[in-house]
């Protein structure tokens, strides 16, 4: 026997529940827009078995409209800053913890700036002047912090009853292609003037290419896989607790495997003896013995930076981009690897590495040379 579905349905003006949420909800008689329930210290009536609280949040309302002389009232009035507090909230649940940490301190400042205005009082020149006090900030910041301040009113609109988001049509500036790299007589620099510890996590970036705080520094033993080709770093897609397990999970919900070189495997096996298998601790750690973290890594590195006065846009990333571009260039092996190889390697797209590192691509330039009849010239010898 079929069910009747139109008997569970909860005609307009009661309370209902909303898994998505886990917030009680109405539907006003002639709409189909949905309002939140709110309790008498004005919060979310949040779980599904608060229906009592959730009917007497309703009972309240209709008693309004009907002691009202103009009528039902009118919706709560949103601010920015209930609109960053509720998506913070969602996002802790759904993001990786490095990401989390960058849209707090983004929205928080956004906050402390024009936080306290109404949806309807915040216009696009508040985000223009807010960001135009941020100097700091170059074109591919600039492109986060504008998409993380949109998608906050975005899903309060889409999952909440914000009405619109003002700032929809806001332009990001173009992105800029990260093109730095570490010379082999800055890398020389580097090794010598920092303390082992960082030195060795410093190294390990360069010769696998792995993201440093959000791969690197996370491998203990238990992510060494041996294999007859050799060893590899293998970060599962989702860890036994359910979130995430390296950056990229939540967008290809692939595994990440870090390719090691001779290498990076002697360094690898001398780790291990120190922080052995089931013992959860990072192989890569500070002298004081704790993981590296973007706060500690952070710090240090611009220290480093300030005593060898390397250039500004040299910072610990710069450690992959360098992998990136001696693979391309054959500098270990002689053989110049291709785009889709790099790829694999770095646990980008093709596109990706496209973008960012093709002019390091030989195999892809020389044949735009030899178009136009010209051929790379031999090296003498000496």
């Amino acid at each position: 026997m079929a069910r009747n579905r139109k008997s569970r349905r909860q005609q307009h003006g009661s309370a209902w529940h909303w898994k998505q949420t886990d917030c009680w909800y109405y539907t006003p008689s002639g709409t189909k827009k949905r309002q939140a329930l709110f309790d008498e210290a004005g919060e979310r009536v949040r779980g599904k078995d608060n229906r009592e609280v959730a009917q007497l949040a309703l009972a309240r309302i209709k008693l309004a409209e009907e002691l009202s002389p103009a009528g039902p009232v009118k919706s709560r009035e949103w601010t920015v800053a209930q609109v960053c507090e509720i998506y913070l909230s969602d996002l802790t649940k759904t993001a990786c913890p490095e990401w989390v940490v960058q849209c707090k301190y983004w929205l928080n400042d956004f906050c402390g700036y024009c936080g306290a205005l109404t949806v309807h009082e915040l216009k696009k020149k508040h985000l223009r002047t807010w960001l135009e006090r941020h100097k700091t900030w170059n074109n591919n910041t600039q492109r986060n912090v504008i998409g993380c301040v949109k998608a906050a009113f975005n899903f309060c609109c889409k999952f909440d009853d914000l009405d619109a988001n003002p700032v929809s049509s806001y332009e990001k500036p173009a992105a800029t292609a990260r093109v730095t790299c570490f010379s082999p007589e800055e890398e020389t620099q580097i090794y010598a003037a920092t303390n082992t510890a960082h030195a060795l996590f410093l190294k390990g970036c360069i010769l696998t290419g792995a993201r440093p705080y959000s791969e690197l520094a996370v491998v203990t033993a238990d992510h060494v896989v041996e294999t007859p080709h050799g060893l590899f770093y293998l970060l599962k897609a989702r860890t036994p607790d359910g979130s995430f397990g390296h950056k990229a999970a939540k967008k290809t919900g692939k595994d990440r495997r870090i390719m090691l070189c001779d290498e990076m495997e002697q360094i690898t096996r001398r780790l291990i003896l120190a922080s052995p298998k089931g013992s959860g601790v990072p192989l890569f750690r500070t002298m004081r013995g704790k993981p590296w973290s973007q706060s500690n890594g952070v710090q240090q590195f611009s220290s480093l930076k300030k005593k060898l006065e390397l250039a500004e846009d040299r910072v610990t990333y710069t450690c992959r981009h360098t992998f990136a571009k001696r693979t391309l260039s054959g500098y270990y092996t002689g053989k110049p690897a291709g785009i889709e190889v790099l790829a694999g390697l770095m646990g980008n797209t093709p596109k990706l590495c496209w973008d960012h590192y093709a002019q390091w691509a030989d195999d892809y330039n020389d044949p735009l040379w030899a178009a136009l009849g010209k051929t790379k010239k031999k090296r003498k010898a000496g």
